[in-house]
């Protein structure tokens, strides 16, 4: 799911719909709140700064869910190369 040029709020309210639809499905899933509240560094990187922490994040997960048309975003489309190189189980969820 892209948050690019979307507001912190934005991106919140998108994630705490979605967390509700996986909940629904996976009942038993503890899942990770991914918003990056750390300022990122003033230069042309940034995209590649979120993409790390990102995946410091998917580091600790069992499982990983790509929402929608992830692979129409660099950044997910890259997240998920990293988390099947490495074994995570990744599931694609559709949100209503």
């Amino acid at each position: 799911m892209g948050m690019q040029g979307k507001s912190t709020d934005e991106v919140k309210e998108t994630m705490k719909s979605t967390f509700e639809q996986i909940l629904e499905e996976y009942p038993e899933a503890v899942l990770i709140d991914s918003v990056i509240a750390e300022e990122p560094p003033k230069d042309d990187n940034i995209g590649m700064w979120y993409l790390a922490k990102s995946i410091e994040l998917m580091a600790v997960a069992d499982k990983i869910f790509f929402i929608n048309d992830y692979d129409s975003y660099r950044g997910c489309s890259l997240e998920k190369t990293v988390a099947e190189a490495y074994g995570k189980e990744c599931v694609v969820f559709k949100t209503k």
